[in-house]
Order: structure tokens, then sequence, then C-alpha cells
């Protein structure tokens, strides 16, 4: 068993013992780093990752509709994104303007005040993935876990 990972004490029946360490090693390696990502958005921003996500997408492109934004997400359901959203527009960093080809889609975008938030969020989103997960690791261990995702992306609908 890994040092640190702590997976339950059973008999495992289907997998290996090392694969039911396996298996826990990437669930605590991600509740690690992103717990440890989070506190340092809430600590200097006051929002989550979450929040940090959808600012990001929209950093990439605007306007977008909330739907739109949310199918894009991995770290929130629609119905989360859009109070996050309407968070973000109550706080003065995000604003609703209607699609001009479907009148009936609000479309969101940055105000200039949240544009400079978005930008300095991102900052720090950034140092904290460098210092939570890049710096403690080699270029093998990110290629390693890039291929690992690849074949986990791929691997759906198998049996």
């Amino acid at each position: 068993m890994l040092p640190s990972v702590k997976a339950p004490v059973s008999q495992p029946r289907i997998i290996s013992p090392d694969q039911v360490n396996g298996w826990f090693a990437l669930l605590f390696t991600h509740a690690t780093v992103t717990g440890r990502i989070d506190a340092m958005l809430m600590d200097q921003h006051k929002i989550s990752f979450s929040t940090v996500e959808i600012l990001c997408w929209l950093l990439e492109s605007e306007p977008q509709s909330v739907r739109g934004l949310s199918s894009e997400l991995v770290s929130v359901s629609p119905t989360r994104a859009s109070r996050l959203v309407q968070e973000l527009i109550d706080a003065g960093h995000l604003q609703r303007g209607a699609d001009q080809v479907d009148g009936r889609v609000s479309l969101i975008s940055f105000t200039k005040s949240g544009r400079h938030f978005a930008e300095t969020v991102r900052q720090t989103f950034e140092d904290s993935v460098k210092k939570y997960f890049v710096d403690p690791l080699d270029d093998d261990d990110i290629a390693a876990i890039t291929r690992i995702w690849a074949k986990l992306e791929n691997a759906e609908g198998r049996s």
C-alpha cells in the first residue's frame, strides 16, 4: 500500500489490492490538489474553483449563453453554474445581454472591472496549479497522467 493512501480495509474480490490502492490514490490526489487550490482561491478572492472555471471559459470566449457555458464545465452542474453566474453578476463582474439572433437567449459577458478581476483570478489559479500540481511532479509524471487520462477517457462504454 502507498504510505499516505489509506484505502478502506477490505478484501477486494474482482480487483487486486494494488488496483484498489491505485484507485484511492487517484481519488486522494484529486481531493488534495483541488482542495489546496480551492483554499488559495477562497483565501485570495473569496471564490471557489467552480467560479474560476466559469471565469476562465469566459476569458476564452465571450459572450456566451449560460447553457453553452455550462456544457463546457467539468466541476459544476448546469444548475449550480447558473447560480454562480448570477453571483458574479450581483458582484458586478458579469453582465447579461440579449442575443441579437434569438432574443430569448441571454448572453453573459464581463464588465470592465470583471475582466480585470478574472485576469487576476486566472493568475492566482495558474500560480496555485503550478505550486500544488506542476512543481511537485516532473515532466514524466505529467506525461503519465496525460496518458492515463487519454486511456480512461476513451474507455467509456467498454465492459
